[in-house]
């Protein structure tokens, strides 16, 4: 009996430390990537997010059955796309698009739902048939999604309200707006000055509605 307990404690005890290993690595490359899309696009931008990649690519190979670091790879391969051609660009979007389709079905909840929200973005940002794989109904149906796991996020709502605006839907999307402005914020996360510029965003595209 005390084999068995100690084999348990053993389980759980190196299931935490793993978990903990993963969490490291990730909030470190997360927090690299951050620091560096606060700069202008260049050459050397573009190595340190290739560097980022390699790096994130390591531990998803480490950590085959974790969304967060596929969610982190495909954020940082999504603002390459930012600053490639429209050639490039298109392929690194699918990229990230497979990247995201794993998380989703490893874990929707993961990170509060941010695959889900990214996924719905880029199926509304991107192009339709036959240029790419754009789809409104898509869109939807994953920012839907994002919602019903984070509900009182700053990105859930603002990034719904963005669609509803675009959909011309202003009296709905104001709703989400002030949802997304009213959304408390962590200021020790690392995406703390990402969440409070999508805040900015909301506050400002809200007020345009007055």
């Amino acid at each position: 009996m005390k084999n068995l307990i100690f084999v348990v404690f053993l389980l759980l005890f190196t299931q935490s430390a793993v978990a903990r290993s993963m969490d490291e690595r990730v909030s470190k490359i997360e927090a690299s990537w951050v620091n560096t899309t606060e700069e202008k696009a260049s050459e050397e931008r573009e190595n340190i997010f290739l560097a980022l990649v390699n790096d994130i690519s390591d531990v998803v190979i480490a950590f085959p059955e974790q969304a967060e670091p596929l969610i982190i790879k495909s954020t940082i391969l999504l603002t390459m796309a930012k600053d490639a051609s429209s050639f490039v660009a298109l392929g690194l979007v699918n990229q990230a698009k497979a990247l995201l389709d794993k998380a989703i079905q490893l874990n929707p909840e993961a990170r509060q739902g941010s695959a889900l929200v990214t996924m719905g973005v880029i199926y509304y940002k991107t192009p339709g048939w036959p240029i790419a794989f754009g789809d409104d109904k898509e869109a939807e149906n994953y920012l839907l999604q994002a919602l019903a796991v984070n509900p009182n996020g700053v990105s859930s709502n603002y990034y719904y309200a963005t669609f509803l605006l675009d959909q011309g839907d202003k009296k709905q999307a104001a709703n989400y707006l002030t949802k997304a402005v009213n959304a408390k914020l962590d200021p020790n996360n690392i995406s703390f000055k990402i969440k409070q510029q999508q805040q900015q965003e909301a506050k400002l595209a809200l007020a345009s509605l007055s």
